[in-house]
């Protein structure tokens, strides 16, 4: 079967010519994925109705007989893409208008196009509900602008694949708040960044921190780089529910460095990172960067048992927390690490657990990891299942020294013993807080990159909201994204800290 690419080079015509993908090497990828769901996080004009345009295109033509359902927000806006951009795109490329349109003599109907070969395209909109897809059944589903289609329709929509053996969804959108939708399938994608090694050994992303005088440079070494040097990096490569890419100004070759500064100096903070920078914003500050966790990653990989640990760590109490999880986007994640003499500390185990309907067996392999790697102390969430999971876990290691779980507060109480436990009432906002100030220090150290990908979004969908009513900072996450990583470290920093009676914030 002929690749996507290949078959728009050959075929598709725009502006009287074939089309081109002359100086967008970051497109390759990105057409590449015919099968399994795709979201598109960019900018605005980078291209997306072209691509979107060209896919159902090539989804009519190879698969004759392809229902394909495309949904925008608004009605006007299904109108204007079916009738400035996909009909005459059909009727401008011989072949294609040839072998979809046949002789037909009268336009196509714009919301339901029904061609030569039998594959149908339904156009329809959906700001306020889906109804107006209701009843069809479709192969690909098609979403433009998904950050402004109506909350929690997305299911709905997702409906009309259920009969099809190949279903598949393709959104694009330009990212508003970190809450929105679209920011909850980028994250449960693969989430590819495209990003340029330096000469000096940095890798530099399109963001606003890259943005120097007279062109993007590296922020470890100041030298100009080149995006069309790029390549993807996936942040979540283990992702099962499809591909995501963020794609902006800075990578687009129609658009000059000089228009993309003028835009910073003109648009305000929120507009320019979405609509140049293709990036979400919050109603808070993002405490830790993507780059900021990645700069304290080391070189070791994930230790599943203390073998798996240098001879020198062997000899030194490992620490764990457990965050327990509560169903939805909760799921439960150990972490486990050491303190050094600096007062460094050095996780060596993260492990996510999925949710199962046997909570037993979360119970049974969260006691292995603790007894593989050789635990000292434990500190757990005490709130919610860890109400009861604590204790279970506390008989399945039969330990008699105590698990210590913890209680997020306001106030902050020594521990108190309660039969097997310590009762540890600690303040949220402060714990968080100096985990975060580790992170900016690099006081706190990550097992190797590839090995912690899956986990980053848990520490960076965090962001700061002034609470005026308690005058003091709270730190809060999207519902939809998890942070379940960020506290099992945090517990797990809270006991070691106290066994070592470290300082506060670290070295």
């Amino acid at each position: 079967m002929i690749a996507p690419m290949d078959f728009c080079r050959r075929l598709v015509y725009l502006n009287g010519h074939p089309i081109r993908f002359d100086e967008r090497p970051y497109l390759r990828e990105v057409y590449a994925q015919t099968a399994g769901n795709l979201v598109i996080r960019a900018s605005r004009q980078v291209e997306k109705s072209t691509f979107l345009v060209n896919t159902i295109l090539y989804e009519a033509f190879v698969h004759p007989g392809a229902k394909i359902l495309f949904i925008t927000p608004r009605d006007e806006q299904s109108r204007l893409f079916s009738n400035s951009r996909l009909i005459p795109t059909l009727k401008e490329s011989p072949l294609l208008r040839q072998r979809l349109l046949g002789t037909r003599p009268k336009q196509p109907k714009v919301t339901n196009l029904i061609f030569e070969n039998g594959s149908q395209v339904y156009v329809r909109s959906a700001f306020r509900s889906a109804d107006a897809s209701r009843g069809i059944s479709a192969d690909l589903l098609v979403i433009d602008e998904i950050q402004d289609v109506a909350p929690g329709d997305l299911p709905v929509l997702q409906e009309t694949l259920s009969h099809s053996a190949r279903g598949r969804t393709i959104a694009t959108g330009t990212p508003k708040t970190i809450s929105n939708h679209i920011e909850d399938l980028f994250c449960r994608s693969t989430a590819c960044e495209w990003l340029v090694d330096c000469r000096c050994g940095a890798v530099v992303a399109p963001d606003d921190r890259c943005l120097g005088v007279d062109g993007p440079r590296c922020q470890a070494c100041g030298e100009l780089v080149d995006f069309t040097q790029g390549r993807w990096v996936a942040r979540n490569p283990e992702s099962t529910w499809g591909a995501g890419f963020t794609i902006n100004h800075l990578l687009v070759p129609w658009i000059g460095y000089p228009q993309v500064l003028d835009r910073q100096r003109n648009y305000s903070l929120p507009k320019f990172k979405n609509e140049v920078l293709g990036l979400p914003t919050t109603a808070g500050d993002l405490v830790v960067t993507p780059a900021e966790v990645e700069a304290c990653c080391g070189q070791s990989r994930l230790a599943r048992r203390r073998s798996d640990l240098p001879p020198a760590v062997q000899r030194v109490p490992l620490f764990a927390g457990i965050d327990w999880g509560g169903g939805g986007t909760s799921t439960t994640v150990i972490t486990v690490g050491y303190m050094t003499s600096d007062y460094v500390f050095h996780l060596v185990n993260l492990t996510r657990f999925p949710a199962r309907e046997d909570p037993m067996e979360i119970l049974d392999a969260v006691a292995t990891t603790c007894t593989q790697l050789g635990v000292a102390h434990i500190a757990a969430d005490g709130m919610g299942n860890g109400i009861v999971y604590n204790r279970l876990l506390q008989e399945r290691l039969g330990r008699r020294d105590g698990l210590y779980a913890i209680q997020y507060g306001q106030s902050e109480q020594e521990p108190r013993c309660d039969g097997a436990l310590y009762q540890w009432m600690v303040g949220r906002s402060r714990s968080i807080g100096v985990l975060f100030s580790r992170i900016k220090k690099r006081s706190l150290r990550f097992p190797r990159l590839d090995d912690i990908r899956p986990f980053i979004n848990d520490y960076t969908c965090v962001f700061a909201e002034y609470d005026d009513h308690n005058r003091a900072v709270r730190y809060t996450h999207p519902d939809h994204l998890p942070d379940d990583a960020l506290h099992a470290s945090n517990y797990a920093l809270l006991i070691a800290t106290r066994a070592f009676n470290a300082p506060t914030y670290g070295a």
